[in-house]
Parts: C-alpha cells; structure tokens; sequence
C-alpha cells in the first residue's frame, strides 16, 4: 500500500510518521520549508505522551514555556479566576516560590514555538522513512492525480479534498478573525504562577489571548467576530488596556480569519481528512494542535485497519463535542456588552441544549486508552462551571447521563 499525505504539520507528520513506523509506503507533500511561523501554541499533557509513546519525542529541553493552567476574566462577573492542571497547586501556591513550582512535579503542559514545534514532529517521520517532496499539490492531484492508494488531506485550512469535493460546511455562528503578533520582554501574571499560565480575557470586540512561548518570547491576539481585520490602532490599544508589555519589542501583525468549520464526511473510499483540513472548532478552548496530533494518528490507525467508518465516528463526535462546549461557554459570558457577545448570546437554544453533558462527554476519559478527550479533572469542571453560573443540580443530572 502507497498512502499520499498532503501536508507536514501536526495532523500530516504524525499521521505519516505512525504509517511508516508500520512499514507503510509514505510519501508526504509539504509546499513550505520547516521551520514555518504558525499560529496555535498551547499544548495538552495528553497530546505530550502521545508523541513520546509513538515516536519517543522529548520536548523538556525545548525552552518551551511551562503551563499550568489557564487564567480567565469570563463569565458572570470581571473577576480574574483560574483553572490549573493539577489540584495540589491549588493549596499549595503561597508557599511556593518559581524553582518551587518548576521543580515540585506538578502536572503541566507546554506552550509551543510552531515553528520548532512543527520540525520536531516532522523529523521522526523523515527518519522512519517517509519521502519528503517539497512542493505544493493542487486540488486535481489531491482528488486523483497522486500515485498513491490513499489520500491523506492535511493541508490545513486550504481544505484541498473537502472543497473540491463539496465537503465543507461553515459554521456561521462561530466566525471570528483573530488578530494578532508576538513580542519580547513581557511581563508575565502576578504571582508565583508568572509567566507559567495563559491568560484568556473578555472585551467588547472578542476576547483576547496572552500566551507565554518561552522565557521572553509571548503569543498575544484578539478575536473579533466576522471576517473583517481588527484595526491595528484598536488591537494595539486593546493588548497594552489587558496585558503587561511595558517595555515589550513588538513583532509584526498578522491575521488568521474564518475559524469554524466541519465537514459532511471525513473519510471515504481511499480518502481521509485529518487536521484543520476536516473540521476546526473557535480556538477559545486551544485545542487545535491536540485534534491536529489525535486526528493524524487516528487516521492512521484507520488506514492499517482498514476502518474509515470507525475514524468518522470517533473524530465527529469529539468535534460535536468540541462545538457545543465553545457554543455554551460563549453564550454563558455575561459580564461584557459589544456586539461580539450580542451575537453569540443569540445563538439558539437548541445549539446548546446538552451543553453539560457535551462538556462531561469530552473530559470523561471515553476514550481513556490514550487518554485523547481526558483535558480537565472533575474539580476542575466543577469550577469552570461555577464560574459560567451552572448550578450543582444540572451539574449532577449531566453527569448521571455520562456516567
């Protein structure tokens, strides 16, 4: 068997690298040269072990930014509130100091440079014996003019087999433009926590994002609804009103538009689509290179199986999934005017009608064997959920419907 992946990021590398390790002819289409700028930097533990079980990829020594848990002005009131990985550090962070923290063993995940990132996933697949072409494919090749048995689409957003096969599906709701740059020398959050978590805050236009990348390097964006570009003078006025860069070099703007869309099927007969070129949640959640990463190795392990229909099931479900959380979590911010939350809070009811039970879908371990959906502890879910006014009796009536 030939198998032809389109595509070198996440979802393509490690779908061709886990194909090769099983003796499956790879070749892999990648139009840029690695390392590429790329925007997505947050990480899950989960998504961490999948590289080291598969190809034995250690990223410690990386100089990637530690992250423990998020912070967040969402929800009913402005107050800053957080969410951290591991429960111990909830009573434990005044008595720790930074080398406290680092050293203690705590359960952490990795805010990611892409660039480098995206490389190392790359590399295993080359040394496995993927052939590497550097070209770009076009969308008659990827429908049938590849040499291949079967077509893995990974080329991201440009979605080659979905739209020339009428497969994608825009979800209007959730269309959002993210603006946004990279600087030197920020500050980080007060507290022992510094520039160890990220930081998620609401403003009229959207919410923006402050994400730490490595010691003085930081992610810094606002998404804005539609698809119209955030003036430059507004997103500067915006991140200097929300986050400490006193004293920061800025980087260039960028842009990244249309964000949510799926797909009426993501395999087929000697097909599949994997990644961002399948389906793309609003990235308020930051799971994109985690779905890219479990999206890649599923459709791999489709292939060797023979079972396309099996990878629909379990990659639809996890982005329905996906879609009612953000869906809910969006609706429920109240603590905001602005015509970004307007908007969503007229999203309809029927949209998010089981949105507990989606949340405690996604995090109850379902598919615990590689831990792919277990993101947040049950104290942590109590806590989200507190913080958006969920009260404790829907809370215990959607988890008896999981359970």
């Amino acid at each position: 068997m030939r198998v032809a992946v389109i595509g070198g990021g996440p979802a393509g590398a490690s779908c061709a690298a886990l194909l090769a390790q099983h003796g499956v002819e790879v070749v892999l289409y990648e139009k840029e040269t690695f390392p590429r700028p790329h925007v997505g930097e947050s990480l899950q533990p989960a998504t961490l072990e999948l590289l080291r079980h598969h190809f034995g990829l250690d990223f410690s020594d990386a100089g990637y930014a530690n992250k423990f848990g998020a912070v967040y002005v969402w929800g009913e009131t402005r107050e800053p509130w957080r969410v951290l990985f591991d429960e111990r550090l909830e009573g434990a962070l005044d008595g720790l100091d930074e080398r406290g923290l680092l050293g203690g063993g705590f359960e952490q995940a990795l805010q990611v440079d892409r660039a480098s990132f995206d490389t190392r996933i790359l590399e295993p697949a080359v040394e496995l014996g993927v052939e590497l072409v550097q070209r770009e494919v076009t969308a008659a090749e990827a429908e049938g003019g590849l040499d291949a048995d079967v077509v893995v689409d990974a080329s991201g957003q440009r979605r080659l087999l979905g739209r020339a096969k009428g497969l994608v599906r825009t979800i209007s709701d959730l269309q959002c433009t993210a603006t946004y740059t990279y600087v030197t020398g920020a500050g980080g959050f007060p507290g022992v926590l510094g520039r160890h978590v990220q930081w998620v805050v609401t403003v009229p236009e959207g919410w923006a994002w402050f994400i730490p990348i490595s010691a003085d390097r930081t992610s810094i964006g606002v998404v804005n609804r539609g698809r119209k570009r955030l003036d430059e003078q507004r997103f500067r006025e915006i991140i200097r009103e929300q986050f400490p860069l006193e004293g920061a070099t800025h980087e260039g703007i960028h842009f990244a538009p249309n964000w949510s869309f799926t797909s009426t099927a993501f395999a087929g007969d000697g097909w599949y689509l994997v990644g961002d070129a399948a389906c793309f949640v609003d990235p308020i959640l930051s799971g994109g290179v985690d779905l890219a990463v479990r999206s890649g190795l599923s459709a791999a392990t489709a292939i060797l199986s023979g079972d396309p229909a099996t990878y629909e099931r379990e990659l639809r479900a996890q982005y329905k999934a996906y879609l009612r959380l953000v869906r809910y979590w969006y609706g429920n911010n109240r603590s905001v005017e602005g015509l970004f939350w307007e908007a969503h809070r007229q999203i309809p009811k029927h949209a998010t009608a089981t949105p507990l039970r989606a949340f405690v879908y996604l995090t109850t371990g379902r598919y615990a064997a590689e831990r792919h959906l277990k993101v947040f502890q049950r104290w942590q879910e109590e806590e989200m959920f507190r913080r958006l006014g969920v009260d404790a009796h829907a809370l215990r009536e959607a988890r008896s419907e999981t359970d």
